[in-house]
């Protein structure tokens, strides 16, 4: 079977490929099914690996090991969506653990810093460059309409403020609108915490460069906060 790169995933498509599990698996749950969830990476790019509920008795793989993926599949549902590279592995995804390296980028090369002039659509990278506007540093999700919405949703709730900075990102090759959508990022970008989202000044965050870890769409999605 021909093996294709991970810059190569398309939503509604399935993937045969080699790649390295780059982080931990986290595990977690979603409407009593488990999920268990890594970053996985190949020297054109980062994506997502995913095993839901039954599936997930078959992840056996730690950081740093090198697997092989057969028939895995990217969501359809990706295609309209502003979700990240993903691969879920399904009840007829083969995927099993390569013992030779055979000269594979370890997880340092992997993880490489990219221009953003060289990340596609439904890419991850790692980039440095510079905020060189902030539009938000908070924004308002109504669990009742299922919208990010004002201070004040139609219909009349005021929703706790979500610690998600939005703006624009430039690194020289490239500048794009830039979306935070890590709480966890945002706090590490500012040193502040999410009661204090809305206080924010955003010359704290232009006054220097950053590198982040995130993945483009019609913006940049920043998941993490390297440097």
């Amino acid at each position: 079977m021909n093996k294709s790169k991970l810059r190569e995933l398309k939503p509604g498509r399935e993937i045969s490929t080699t790649v390295r599990i780059l982080k931990e698996p986290q595990h977690s749950s979603f409407k009593g099914k488990e999920i268990v969830k890594a970053k996985i990476g190949d020297d054109s790019s980062i994506a997502n690996l995913v095993a839901w509920d039954k599936q997930t008795c078959r992840w056996v793989f730690r950081m740093g090991d090198l697997i092989e993926i057969e028939r895995g599949e990217c969501p359809r549902s990706h295609k309209d969506a502003y979700s990240p590279p993903t691969i879920n592995i399904s009840a007829h995804t083969v995927v099993r653990k390569k013992e030779k390296q055979g000269g594979f980028p370890s997880i340092q090369e992997c993880m490489s810093k990219r221009f953003l002039a060289e990340i596609p659509d439904y890419s991850y990278g790692v980039v440095r460059g510079f905020i060189t506007q902030v539009y938000k540093t908070a924004s308002y999700y109504c669990v009742d309409c299922k919208k990010f919405t004002d201070e004040m949703c139609d219909c009349g709730n005021f929703p706790d403020p979500l610690f998600r900075i939005t703006g624009v990102f430039a690194d020289g090759t490239d500048t794009v609108p830039l979306t935070i959508i890590s709480e966890e990022a945002a706090e590490t970008l500012t040193g502040e915490k999410r009661g204090d989202a809305k206080k924010i000044d955003p010359k704290i965050v232009m006054d220097r460069p950053h590198t982040f870890l995130g993945y483009r769409r019609e913006r940049f999605y920043v998941e993490e906060v390297m440097e």
